[in-house]
């Protein structure tokens, strides 16, 4: 059995069994594009894979990544210049970190949630640096910083209580436009860790697996695989 970089968050991993001959790769949660705190994707030939496609349908493409880091970096600048708080909602794990540094290496001075903050120090040690970051308190400074918080804090008393602020939500969900009105945030982006639909399919093209099981998604994407000549159906539970 081997671990290969998933790509999806920093420590992610595919794991790979061999046995007698046979090679079965399962993919977990996986990223083809670029992270900013994750290890890249590995690829791996096989018989048999068991992937996740969560973003499975080809409404979920996702803008290029050039657009969305200049899209939220602009959000949050513009945010600043009209005298409000920039408040980016992102899951603690991964995405929260991702955001974090992006906006640091361009610039922005940061403030996070306790629980973020916490796996910010494992990030670190891995040799990932966030540049400026405060910790959110009731008494913290805000002025001039971003504040990036897990998506359960939206309704929290401590945040209500910034009345000055602009909500932005991550997530690759953001495709759907009725998302900002779902979570009654200001803005809405698909900054995702994981594959959008392209992605998906540039996998199983890679890979060339001669079976393929899908999971944690539409069950139609084993259909498109079927169109485009690979031996796939929905794992069954």
């Amino acid at each position: 059995m081997t671990l290969l970089p998933a790509g999806h968050i920093l420590g992610s991993a595919q794991v790979l069994v061999e046995r007698e001959g046979k090679r079965l790769l399962y993919s977990g949660d996986f990223k083809t594009g670029v992270s900013a705190t994750a290890e890249p994707l590995a690829y791996a030939s096989c018989d048999v894979l068991i992937m996740e496609c969560t973003f499975g349908n080809p409404r979920y493409r996702f803008p290029p990544r050039d657009e969305i880091v200049q899209r939220l970096c602009a959000w949050a600048a513009q945010t600043l210049d009209e005298g409000n708080v920039p408040v980016v909602f992102g899951y603690t794990l991964g995405k929260a970190q991702e955001a974090m540094k992006i906006l640091a290496d361009n610039g922005f001075a940061l403030c996070a949630h306790g629980s973020i903050m916490r796996l910010l120090e494992i990030y670190k040690k891995a040799g990932i640096e966030f540049g400026n970051v405060e910790q959110f308190r009731a008494t913290t400074p805000l002025t001039g910083r971003v504040l990036v918080l897990p998506p359960n804090a939206r309704k929290t008393r401590q945040v209500e209580k910034i009345t000055n602020k602009k909500t932005m939500y991550l997530s690759g969900w953001a495709v759907d436009s009725s998302l900002r009105f779902r979570f009654g945030v200001d803005a809405a982006l698909p900054l995702s860790d994981h594959c959008d639909f392209d992605g998906l399919v540039e996998y199983v093209r890679r890979i060339e697996p001669r079976k393929v099981f899908t999971t944690h998604g539409p069950p139609e994407f084993a259909l498109y695989l079927r169109a485009i000549g690979f031996d796939a159906e929905p794992l069954k539970k």
